[in-house]
């Protein structure tokens, strides 16, 4: 039921509602997801398996995670991690000492 590929609704904790995609089967009870949730372990009771199987392999990147479930039409929501510049500061004055 539960095997690499397999595409998933998540239905509990910060993610819930959003899909993914299992990269790697832990145990019988965890397994490794990753696409539009943060990539981490998971309980298979946090799961809701759809009739979908994606070609991917195991252990698979993200932006391979995300690029297959994006090819079935879901949207994927986009990381707030990436930063393309950090903006300069003023420099702060530099205190003088008492004579």
């Amino acid at each position: 039921m539960f095997e690499i590929g397999r595409l998933c609704v998540k239905i509990a904790g910060r993610d819930s509602g959003n899909y993914c995609v299992i990269i790697d089967v832990i145990d019988e009870n965890n397994v490794m997801i990753d696409g539009n949730v943060r990539r981490k372990k998971c309980n298979i009771k946090h799961l809701e398996p759809i009739d979908k199987v994606l070609k991917i392999k195991k252990g698979a990147s993200t932006t391979e995670a995300k690029k297959a479930i994006s090819e079935l039409g879901i949207k994927i929501k986009e990381s707030k991690l990436k930063r393309t510049s950090k903006k300069k500061t003023a420099e702060k004055p530099k205190k003088e000492s008492k004579k």
